[in-house]
């Protein structure tokens, strides 16, 4: 009985059917063509949009990575550069820009010779006590991004100049600024800073980098690198000389006029000596050093990878030049040919003597020098980068007693205002007004700064096409009106 109720029970049950809901019904939206093409049209214009704003960031890092390059002169960025009134500009930094600005290098050499114990042996030195050595080389090296020239100006020993300490200034050789500053502060560091701050408050030379050298040092980069070829003039040539580099083994050397091969050693003493002349001796040959060992560089063509010459020689020097920046400090250096001027404050300027000898009255042998003499030669050595190798041309058109007021004008612009090349030309007729004529658009900028320093409305300046490029870049013609500027 109970199975059938069960089977009763189980043939009334009913079990729920799931059926499959109707799927909604997708409405197909048909897509015009002009629809597609305002797509495409959309994608195309935002991605040119993303290389265009890349683009502009690249122009403007570029110059930080490598100082004087402008990507706006690449044929393919060139039109971008020219659109106008763009989001975001491409355009290269301006010639007064920090990207722009010169670098300049502080280059110290340190006596660094060894020290010897009661037995004779020598004691072996410290890595960080090139403090206690005299800096016998100062130099400062300096590159023009824009003008893709390099110079070299070198400071004698002797130079008697302010020390700026942190209690007080006073008077001393320019060549214990660095021990003071490594005796203050206890590191080379400390040395460097206080050699920097030195040379801007006496010079108003601001130092980017350093490079620190003893002679041994020196020694093993020139035979690294093959040894050195140097065309010594007769005024420079040293006869026999008995030439110790540790006071303890010494030889007899000589560097006849001529061509030297010289390896590290004999370089190291050519531009050591100064025993049968003087130290404006020793500062030339020490920069004829410097010249034949770029040179090397050059023809070894040991440019063509900074990073990799800076690995394999940075042992020998002590820098703060980060390495990140040598590919394009290195491309800059090659971009100047290997062509270095060389400048000595110890050079007279027109006969003139910039340094005169003197005695302290503690009895030491310093130099003193002309201020108007050596800020002539810190305006040829540290020309504004938008006055680089330019040329100005004055005229007399004052008449009677114009040569006076030329010669002042000509003054004042190489003295005062560092111009590279100022001559004077023909005598013009006689003017009332003082007039600039600027030959192309080059040198726009200097022709406007020349009218502001004599008091010439800009709107003034007269422009014409340089047809021959043996015109100057500038013809200043002085009228009745002229006076000299500053006077």
């Amino acid at each position: 009985m109970n199975a059938v109720a069960t089977r009763v029970e189980e043939s009334t049950l009913t079990v729920p059917v799931r059926r499959p809901r109707p799927r909604p019904r997708v409405q197909v939206r048909h897509v015009s063509v002009a629809q597609r093409v305002l797509f495409v049209l959309a994608l195309c214009t935002f991605g040119l949009a993303s290389i265009y704003s890349s683009v502009a960031l690249l122009a403007r890092v570029t110059p930080a990575l490598f100082p004087g390059k402008d990507l706006t002169n690449l044929a393919l960025i060139r039109p971008l550069a020219k659109l106008e009134n763009p989001f975001v500009q491409i355009q290269p930094p301006s010639e007064s820009s920090v990207f722009n600005k010169r670098i300049n290098l502080l280059i110290l050499g340190v006596d660094k010779r060894p020290s010897y114990g009661d037995d004779g042996a020598p004691l072996p030195i410290p890595d960080d006590s090139q403090g206690a050595y005299l800096t016998d080389t100062i130099m400062v090296a300096t590159i023009d991004p824009v003008g893709k020239t390099s110079s070299l100006l070198s400071f004698p020993r002797d130079m008697q100049i302010e020390i700026h300490t942190k209690d007080f200034v006073y008077e001393d050789r320019i060549n214990t600024s660095y021990g003071v500053g490594v005796r203050n502060g206890g590191n080379v560091a400390s040395g460097v800073d206080q050699a920097k701050l030195d040379i801007k408050e006496n010079f108003g030379i601001e130092i980017n980098h350093y490079v620190i050298l003893d002679f041994k040092g020196v020694e093993e980069l020139v035979n690294a690198v093959g040894g050195i070829e140097i065309d010594i003039p007769y005024d420079l040539s040293v006869g026999n000389w008995y030439y110790s580099d540790d006071d303890r083994n010494a030889q007899w050397l000589s560097f006849p006029a001529g061509i030297n091969k010289l390896d590290g050693y004999h370089a190291v003493a050519f531009g050591r000596h100064r025993e049968y002349d003087s130290d404006f001796h020793r500062v030339k040959r020490q920069q004829l050093v410097v010249k034949a060992a770029l040179a090397k560089v050059f023809s070894l063509k040991l440019l063509n990878n900074p990073v990799e010459l800076w690995s394999a020689y940075n042992k020998t020097v002590r820098t703060d030049i980060p390495e990140s920046k040598m590919p394009g400090y290195g491309l800059l250096l090659k971009e100047t040919n290997g062509q270095l001027a060389t400048y000595s404050l110890g050079d007279p300027v027109n006969d003139v003597p910039t340094m005169s000898p003197f005695t302290t009255q503690a009895g030491a042998a310093v130099l003193l020098w002309d201020k108007e003499n050596v800020q002539y030669w810190l305006s040829q050595v540290f020309t504004k980068s938008q006055y680089s190798a330019s040329t100005v041309e004055i005229q007399n058109g004052y008449g009677a007693d114009g040569e006076v007021r030329t010669a002042a004008l000509g003054r004042y612009l190489k003295y005062s205002k560092g111009l590279p090349i100022v001559y004077f030309g023909p005598n013009a007729p006689v003017q009332p007004h003082t007039t600039i004529v600027l030959y192309g658009d080059q040198k726009e900028s200097l022709a406007e700064d020349i009218a502001e320093w004599t008091g010439i409305p800009k709107s003034e300046i007269q422009t014409l096409p340089k047809d021959d490029s043996s015109l100057p870049d500038i013809v200043i013609t002085i009228g009745k009106d002229f006076k000299v500027p500053g006077g």
